[in-house]
């Protein structure tokens, strides 16, 4: 064997090896984070979309209400676990996972602002079956925003909680953003870069730095709970995990509506977190396209208020809804 032809044979062992490795890791990683064993309980459901299977927890009587969780890496319907049961006495409280996230389906597909906008349309006409009631964090906003103004007898009035900026809606796939997702929908090596953005470490820093604004006062045992469901939901899934952020982060969710914002006819709240950042802009800007628009700020909270001061966030909301 020639001296180039041991070094191409070896180069391809050892790339074989690494190939491997990362497998191994990515595997480690998913049996880690979906370990806990679970059981289905009476307020667990699924609606059987044509897209895939949409899992859902519904409770409670009365009017209906629909909470819907951000499009962030691991967001699932637990966000709301620390107001769904006290929302549920006064109302029939529905908080899906959106598909390719949390328990519901994860298809290797593209994760779009308008699979979402129709998912939740056939969500409301064949699961709720009457106009409802809408609280809708982050990403999400725009879609329910946009659903509201094509569809007007689906949604009665709408909680947006820290809502995308309007500029951050006018973002649209580039070449670049598309680049990323071609390498991210990569077996093995996409995953593995998946990964390194789902590991609990990553998402405890997501947590402590971004989304709640002092850990430090919040019930330790929640917040603890809160990261792993989030880690959890991260690698259900397991291979097809992946896809919904390649989508997310390529963005391929966003839609601009500008002027289904202007023309919508519906009450609105935005409930802000006062160390979220240009919240105070992106309220002002809100309301600039739409005066009817209310606000409040619920101060001491950064991206999730609901999660770290629940009590005031379901206050806000209840009055609101009253």
């Amino acid at each position: 064997m020639s001296k180039g032809s041991a070094i191409a044979r070896n180069l391809t062992i050892l790339s074989g090896l690494s190939v491997a490795t990362l497998h191994i890791l990515n595997r480690l990683e998913t049996t880690d984070a979906c370990s806990e064993t679970r059981t289905s309980s009476r307020e667990d459901k699924e609606y059987n979309w044509r897209y895939g299977t949409i899992h859902y927890k519904v409770r409670g009587y009365d009017s209906p209400v629909l909470l819907l969780h951000d499009l962030t890496i691991g967001s699932n319907k637990y966000e709301y676990n620390s107001i769904f049961a006290t929302l549920s006495k006064t109302h029939r409280v529905y908080v899906p996972d959106f598909l390719g996230y949390g328990e519901s389906d994860k298809h290797p597909m593209t994760y779009s602002a308008s699979v979402y906008k129709d998912m939740l349309a056939d969500f409301i006409k064949n699961v709720i079956k009457t106009k409802v009631k809408v609280v809708v964090t982050g990403a999400s906003a725009p879609i329910v925003i946009d659903l509201a103004h094509a569809n007007p007898r689906l949604i009665d009035s709408i909680v947006m909680i820290n809502p995308l900026g309007l500029y951050d809606q006018n973002l649209i796939p580039s070449t670049e953003t598309r680049l990323l997702k071609i390498l991210m929908d990569i077996p093995i090596i996409g995953t593995y870069m998946y990964n390194l953005k789902a590991k609990k470490i990553s998402l405890e820093n997501e947590f402590k730095t971004k989304y709640i604004h002092d850990p430090d006062s919040m019930n330790s045992e929640t917040l603890t709970r809160t990261i792993q469901e989030y880690y959890r939901s991260a690698h259900l899934g397991g291979l097809h995990a992946k896809y919904s952020y390649a989508s997310y982060i390529s963005q391929y969710m966003t839609c601009s509506v500008l002027n289904e914002l202007r023309e919508l006819d519906l009450s609105m709240m935005i409930i802000g977190g006062e160390f979220e950042p240009d919240i105070s802009d992106n309220i002002e800007n809100y309301v600039y396209y739409n005066a009817a628009i209310e606000s409040t700020i619920i101060p001491g909270t950064s991206h999730l208020p609901h999660v770290e001061k629940p009590e005031e966030v379901l206050k806000t909301i209840e009055v609101f809804f009253s």
